[in-house]
């Protein structure tokens, strides 16, 4: 018994990471898209703030409609869809407070110095991954991915 649900943990946490990946994507580009339109700087917090908002709620829904039919495979209720909300409001939390964070300790500054010095050669291919504010994501997704996983599932599998 604990065996197959193991496995189906393990099925989950694998689906989840799919749907995660490809909801952090459309995250990233929403984000990028916006600090390209209103050429944000590192320095404008609110703007960086604001897009990085806005991305999170594009991924938001998104995420929602393909954990629920798919990585999880249940069917929506109220109940799951305010536990499921509940969880990403406290996840958005987490992502706005630890970028906020990042952006006053200089970590996308750190990244952008790292791979300019690492890959260059990436940097020249894709321009945005030198600059500060596109690359304060990355450790925050670092820690707030896994916290969400188990968020979610307790919410969606109760």
């Amino acid at each position: 018994m604990a065996k197959a649900a193991l496995k189906q943990a393990g099925g989950e946490f694998a689906r989840f990471f799919v749907v995660g990946v490809g909801a952090t994507l459309l995250h990233l580009v929403v984000y990028w898209l916006l600090n390209w339109c209103f050429d944000l700087t590192e320095q404008n917090a609110l703007g960086i703030t604001l897009t990085y908002a806005a991305g999170y709620a594009v991924s938001f829904v998104a995420n929602y409609v393909v954990t629920l039919r798919w990585t999880f495979k249940t069917e929506g209720s109220v109940s799951k869809g305010l536990g499921f909300a509940f969880s990403h409001l406290v996840n958005a939390g987490m992502h706005l407070g630890l970028l906020n964070l990042f952006r006053s300790v200089g970590a996308g500054d750190a990244l952008s110095m790292l791979i300019i010095w690492l890959m260059p050669w990436l940097v020249e291919l894709v321009p945005m991954l030198g600059r500060p504010e596109a690359l304060l994501p990355l450790p925050v997704y670092v820690i707030v991915v896994p916290l969400n996983f188990l968020m979610v599932r307790f919410f969606l599998k109760r």
